[in-house]
């Protein structure tokens, strides 16, 4: 197998414009796709604290056994 010398990748400044625009293009997407995320969260909608949505999901219920002292005879 023949072993080549590395190549030199030079950079140009037509590189850079061109990937700073593209970056600035990325940038504003994403900001414009988080803020619609944002706007149809369901929490928003919801009264539920935080906990309560995890307690629900994971099948917790945080309610209080009643111990056999207190029940009635």
């Amino acid at each position: 197998m023949i072993r080549r010398k590395p190549t030199r990748i030079e950079l140009k400044i037509a590189d850079l414009d061109e990937y700073e625009a593209i970056k600035k293009e990325r940038d504003a997407a994403a900001k414009i796709s988080n803020k619609a995320d944002q706007i149809l969260t369901p929490e928003m909608y919801s009264t539920k604290s935080r906990m309560e949505i995890i307690h629900a999901r994971i099948g917790y219920d945080p309610k209080p056994l009643p111990q056999p002292s207190t029940l009635p005879h």
